[in-house]
């Protein structure tokens, strides 16, 4: 009688050891899964997971209200109370891909033969225009492309718009700068409608 009571204990354990086992199987497989797809907001994803942000822009900053100015400078203190003072619209660009240096007091020079900046617009538009302030420029041109699509050529200082086309709202809008040896100081960006 004992020999059965154990024979029934001995196998309800390796019942529940395998139980535990196979669970465990299933939650580590179910964590590989969030590992490998996690959920976390696109600033999240393009800075610590692809690191296509060269700036930690902060969560929900990647999204674009048409029409804002952004200064491409150090973001400091004095930066920002000089910001604050002049009443202006314009906010620093944190949404600086790779390709660019350290930005300093005068904007932000690229390192790379190709640099980016990313926007999420707030809402769609029909015919947005990309508009950038170039300091300091020297070199054979710079190609600007929006998705991939040639929208125009730098080739000289000063303040240049292109014609981006259309854009979605909540859909990620990519500008490359290809700077074919060039070398540049950008100082401010505009998206507008």
């Amino acid at each position: 009688m004992k020999n059965n009571k154990s024979d029934r204990l001995n196998k309800c354990g390796r019942v529940a050891v395998y139980a535990i086992c196979a669970a465990l199987v299933v939650f580590y497989c179910l964590v590989l899964w969030w590992g490998f797809n996690p959920n976390v907001g696109i600033e999240y994803r393009m800075y610590y997971l692809t690191h296509e942000l060269s700036d930690w822009p902060g969560y929900g900053n990647l999204k674009y209200t048409y029409g804002t100015k952004e200064i491409c400078i150090e973001r400091n203190e004095k930066t920002l109370a000089d910001i604050a003072v002049s009443n202006t619209l314009e906010v620093i660009c944190a949404r600086k891909g790779q390709g660019f240096a350290k930005a300093n007091a005068d904007g932000v020079m690229p390192d790379e033969d190709k640099s980016y900046i990313y926007y999420l617009p707030s809402e769609s538009a029909d015919m947005a225009v990309f508009t950038v302030e170039i300091k300091e420029f020297q070199g054979d041109g710079v190609s600007v492309y929006a998705d991939d699509k040639l929208i125009g050529t730098i080739n000289s200082e000063g303040i240049h718009s292109f014609q981006v086309g259309n854009t979605k709202e909540n859909q990620l809008l990519t500008i490359r700068f290809d700077n074919n040896g060039s070398t540049y100081t950008l100082y401010s960006v505009i998206l507008d409608k």
